[in-house]
């Protein structure tokens, strides 16, 4: 049993809750009457939080609580409960940016952990609608929109340089960074005993640990990623962090938010539709052509944000806006390889790969994957266009 009781005593020290106890907590927060019936579901994938929607008679919610460790590992990898506030924090900045582009937060309780946020029902995760083809017409779209304002209308192209700095200083997020580096820029690389794949893939799996010119081109991928702080980005930017429905997509799931490179959340993104791609043959095409949507839709919208929003004066010098993209490119490409090599080996497994029950199959569609994320890591600075990366998904 939780040591929490009534909500007219808060709590003061963290307690995890128990099913009938997140009902009683949203009742005497005032969400649902005390005689009202309230069906509880768990809707998490079990790798960090617990995530629950609670469904009344009349409308229904999102409870989430962290708990003081990932899921997915144990006790045996400790972060802290107050990633809720950097989620909450985050979701907030993002409403104000783009309204309608997050789920609303309803209320949040910094000592439980517990954060209360707009169902998003019926929308579907992007993730289920990929691996089965229904995908929405305009996701990859919106999704490269959402990258550019919300990366560029926090950066010091817009914002005045002292807000920024101290909205920096507000959402440091150093255990959640600190494991966003391990997973994508660590564990891969080390043999690590956390790495899953098919005992015919050792040997390529042990050789990431001993080829030390791809080692380097990550090192320096990392030491971008730790270091430099374009902008207020997601980090965790995959088909599972957004809804999409015909209406609309939406982003949530911001709890490893910081402030980083401006290519980082578009090039994840555009690495998930690669891997889905490569996951499921037949969508191999159609995924190459929606990477290059986002892509366009990001780079369209982020130009024209500086040309008519910017407020820094050296954007008004010719040739900046194309050094700023060829970098945020050549950053897009080089974090896209290291999320097709952390997701095709790593701890963090998902279904657009796992689903396959042929082992050979599995393990041939998980190498190319791989394969396709050294190749951009070590020919990013090199690569003009997305163009040039059809032959992958012929």
């Amino acid at each position: 049993m939780s040591a929490w009781t009534e909500r007219e005593n808060p709590a003061t020290t963290y307690a995890f809750l128990e099913h009938a106890e997140i009902v009683k907590y949203v009742k005497k927060l005032g969400f649902f009457g005390e005689q009202e019936q309230v069906l509880l579901t768990e809707v998490s994938d079990g790798k960090i939080n617990h995530v629950y929607r609670l469904n009344g008679e009349q409308k229904s919610l999102i409870v989430k609580q962290a708990v003081p460790y990932a899921r997915i590992v144990g006790e045996s990898m400790p972060i802290p409960v107050n990633r809720v506030v950097t989620e909450t924090k985050v979701l907030q900045e993002y409403e104000k940016i783009m309204p309608g582009s997050v789920p609303k937060v309803f209320h949040l309780d910094e000592v439980l952990a517990i954060v209360v946020m707009e169902d998003m029902h019926p929308m579907v995760m992007g993730r289920t609608a990929l691996n089965n083809g229904t995908e929405t017409d305009g996701f990859a779209r919106d999704v490269g929109e959402f990258s550019a304002k919300t990366t560029f209308y926090t950066s010091d192209f817009h914002l005045d340089p002292k807000v920024k700095k101290e909205l920096g200083g507000s959402l440091t997020n150093p255990y959640m960074r600190e494991m966003t580096e391990e997973l994508y820029f660590d564990c891969p690389y080390n043999f690590h005993h956390s790495n899953y794949f098919e005992e015919g893939l050792k040997k390529d799996v042990y050789y990431l640990s001993q080829n030390r010119p791809l080692q380097l081109e990550v090192a320096k991928l990392k030491h971008k990623f730790m270091t430099k702080a374009d902008a207020l980005i997601h980090s965790d930017l995959h088909s599972g962090a957004i809804f999409m429905s015909k209406a609309k997509t939406v982003v949530f799931d911001t709890e490893f938010a910081c402030f980083g490179p401006f290519g980082f959340d578009v090039g994840i993104f555009i690495a998930g539709l690669y891997l889905n791609g490569i996951g499921h043959p037949e969508f191999g095409k159609k995924r190459f052509e929606q990477a290059r949507e986002t892509w366009y839709a990001y780079a369209d919208t982020f130009a024209r944000l500086w040309r008519e929003e910017s407020n820094e004066p050296y954007t008004q010098i010719d040739g900046l806006l194309t050094h700023i993209m060829e970098e945020n490119f050549t950053d897009a490409l080089g974090y896209a390889g290291c999320e097709l090599v952390r997701r095709s080996i790593g701890i963090s497994q998902i279904d657009d790969l796992n689903y396959e029950q042929d082992e050979q199959l599995r393990m041939e569609r998980r190498k190319k994957v791989m394969e396709l994320g050294k190749y951009l890591i070590m020919n990013r600075h090199n690569i003009r266009s997305l163009e040039e990366l059809e032959n992958w998904f012929v």
